[in-house]
Formats: structure tokens, sequence, C-alpha cells
């Protein structure tokens, strides 16, 4: 069973991403992945995400230009974001806070359930 809830996973980290979508697509959710922040831009376009899974270092425009280029649009503004990353500690999670950043979640020390609750919590 479904809940149509849209999630939208940016990450540069094609089988990272891979293994979010099958854990959130197990647990109901719909799932789409783009590689990096200028495909994030149009699949936020395309998909309406009720949450956004971003990773904030990955080539290109990074995902602080990804979180700045969401907060300028007002129907966009709204979408919880979760961090996904590597450097969590290095993050000044209050910070991000202004960009909708629900939850910072590291990469190196989490558990795969915990994208899941991730996800919930950023959709209460």
């Amino acid at each position: 069973m479904t809940n149509q809830q849209p999630v939208l996973i940016i990450d540069d980290d094609g089988w990272l991403a891979s293994q979010f979508a099958r854990l959130l697509e197990s647990a109901g959710y719909t799932v789409h992945i783009a590689a990096n922040a200028l495909e994030g831009i149009d699949a936020v376009d395309k998909y309406h995400p009720k949450v956004i899974i971003l990773d904030i270092f990955m080539p290109g425009p990074n995902g602080i230009v990804l979180l700045h280029e969401l907060r300028s649009h007002s129907d966009l503004a709204q979408v919880p974001i979760v961090v996904c990353t590597n450097s969590a500690s290095d993050i000044p999670h209050g910070n991000l806070a202004h960009y909708g950043v629900e939850q910072v979640l590291d990469k190196t020390a989490m558990q795969p359930e915990d994208i899941v609750a991730a996800v919930r919590k950023a959709l209460l």
C-alpha cells in the first residue's frame, strides 16, 4: 500500500540513494532520485515532493546552493528537508533550520531505518 507522499532524494551517491529509495518504497512512499542539485531543482518542479532528503556535499552546485534556491520560492519554502551527509558533525545545525531542515543525519553513523523515521517525523 502506498501513501502517495512523494519523497525526493538528492544525492550524488547513486548506490546509497537507491538503498534509501528501497527502504522508503517498502514503507509506502513514492520515491524519486536526483543525482545532483541541478537535477534536484528540475525534480522538485516535476514531482512536488512532500519531503526532500538532501546531501550537502556534491559536485557542482552543492546542497547549500539548493537550499538557498528552494527557500527563494514561496511554494517550495515549506517543503521539509532532511539533510543526510558524511559530515554531519561539521555542519552548524542551528543555521540549517532557517532553510527548513528538519533533521540532520550522519551517513557514517545512521542505521537503515533512520531514513524512514526521519521522513515520517518530517511529515508530522
